[in-house]
């Protein structure tokens, strides 16, 4: 019985990871159309399931597999007890999560970045197995190169990745960290207006402007395709004649405006004491910082002097790294085992690159909206129940 070898093993993994897409042509299975390529899901990702906003549910609402720009707004996730409970099962399930790489949008992502290495893995082949190996002439030279620099640099590679990644990652957990605050304080603004004030309307308007803040800090960070047309529809469905709405949505600093309005309309309230309000205004003091905060985060990236060198030595150390496996695999008589490991590698490798370079920027993919409408929802049970419960009495 002939043994497997290296290249055979290599193959049959890339068969078994791909064999999935055979269920586009299944009568049996649902087809996506993209573009020019037929897709379906793996078999975790049902199309009659799948969390709200969640990629599962735009593949089944959209009938396609969202990847780059127009997949971010679908990883925008809020866990629910469910979701913990199939998020921890789903680390067991080996096969799955593998066969999942080919609907993966940061795979689809790399199809340039691993394209490229293959096509470079070819070309090794082909030059050093057609033109030298078939040609008599022995002044033709073999394509390779030695594995002792890629050893040696390998470390220095790996550390560049790590510190974009870990920068990236940081950037992300701010990010989400200081809309934490932003939450908290705008529930506690309209939770000590409602205490230290009777005036029921004058506190409504009141955490109307509070969330009307939050919500142009949200417009601020967003992009003006996706969001501009539903913030003005929702500010003027809140504030409907309202001066303050038109004014806002008008204006060359949404923010700035807003926050303005928040400490006249906080000072305007009926109160006995006046160092409620005080204590109050500091957090509308700690909004402030959190917007600055996020405005931060949001016109600075990681310095592109770091990204770029990052980038350029990633690519050209891929690039060369067929020509120092296919003298070790030559020498090891698996020679065809240098397309699939070099496809492999370069996978990996610029797919942290790509972590990094979609965790940069985090607040597209971090659920504003639902923070905004989480902080509206706070506002009508600590205004509109607290009244009632006084009423009652």
């Amino acid at each position: 019985m002939p043994k497997l070898n290296i290249a055979t093993v290599l193959t049959l993994v890339v068969i078994l990871l791909t064999a999935d897409c055979s269920c586009a042509f299944s009568p049996h299975r649902p087809v996506f159309q993209h573009k020019n390529e037929h897709l379906c899901l793996s078999a975790k990702i049902d199309p009659n399931e799948g969390r709200e906003g969640s990629l599962a549910a735009a593949t089944k609402a959209l009938g396609k597999v969202p990847y780059g720009e127009t997949s971010r707004k679908y990883r925008r996730t809020v866990f629910k007890h469910n979701d913990w409970v199939n998020h921890r099962s789903s680390s067991s399930r080996v096969f799955e999560n593998l066969q999942s790489m080919f609907f993966s949008g940061v795979v689809r992502q790399l199809r340039p970045q691993v394209g490229a290495v293959t096509a470079a893995a070819a070309v090794v082949m082909v030059w050093n197995l057609g033109v030298v190996g078939l040609n008599p002439n022995p002044n033709l030279p073999v394509i390779a190169l030695p594995t002792v620099p890629f050893t040696l640099s390998s470390p220095a590679l790996g550390l560049l990745l790590v510190f974009r990644t870990n920068a990236a990652y940081t950037r992300w957990m701010v990010g989400r960290d200081t809309w934490s605050r932003i939450t908290a304080h705008s529930k506690n603004l309209v939770r000590m207006a409602s205490v230290f004030s009777s005036d029921q309307q004058a506190v409504k308007d009141f955490s109307n402007i509070v969330w009307l803040y939050c919500r142009s800090v949200m417009n601020k960070l967003s992009s003006p395709d996706e969001d501009e047309q539903q913030y003005i529809h929702e500010v003027k469905k809140l504030f409907q004649d309202s001066p303050i709405g038109t004014q806002i949505i008008e204006s060359n600093d949404r923010t700035m405006v807003a926050w303005k309005h928040l400490s006249v309309q906080l000072h305007s309230l009926p109160a006995s004491d006046p160092k409620a309000l005080i204590e109050t205004d500091k957090s509308i003091i700690i909004l402030g910082e959190c917007t600055a905060i996020c405005e931060k985060i949001y016109s600075s990236p990681v310095p592109l002097v770091y990204t770029r060198h990052t980038a350029r030595f990633l690519s050209l150390w891929a690039l060369l790294l067929p020509s120092a496996l296919y003298p070790a695999f030559a020498d090891a008589g698996q020679v065809w085992a240098t397309l699939p490991a070099s496809m492999v590698l370069a996978f990996f490798l610029f797919g942290v690159d790509e972590l990094a370079m979609q965790l940069e920027e985090p607040f597209s993919i971090l659920p504003m909206g639902y923070f905004c409408k989480d902080i509206l929802d706070s506002a009508v049970i600590l205004t509109e129940n607290d009244f009632k419960e006084q009423n009652l009495s």
